[in-house]
């Protein structure tokens, strides 16, 4: 199966093994929220370039609320 047809779970799973086998026995400060955010500030960047820059459009696409998508780029150190 090619990279393009995998389910979005398995491409997560995939990559988070790689990360994790990274770490060893290493444990990563505050790992779930820097993953959480990553995914986040990836879809809100698509959102916003397919609204063409338009928060509403941007937050309408993402099923939130503008004001949480406000919030959203404003922790994330988006623009």
């Amino acid at each position: 199966m090619r990279l393009e047809e995998l389910p979005l779970g398995e491409l997560v799973r995939r990559r988070l093994r790689v990360l994790l086998d990274g770490l060893g026995p290493h444990r990563a400060p505050d790992l779930m929220r820097r993953i959480v955010d990553e995914v986040e500030r990836v879809l809100i960047e698509e959102a916003l370039e397919r609204a063409g820059g338009s928060r509403k459009e941007a937050a309408a696409i993402l099923g939130i609320h503008r004001n949480s998508l406000r919030s959203k780029i404003r922790r994330l150190g988006l623009k």
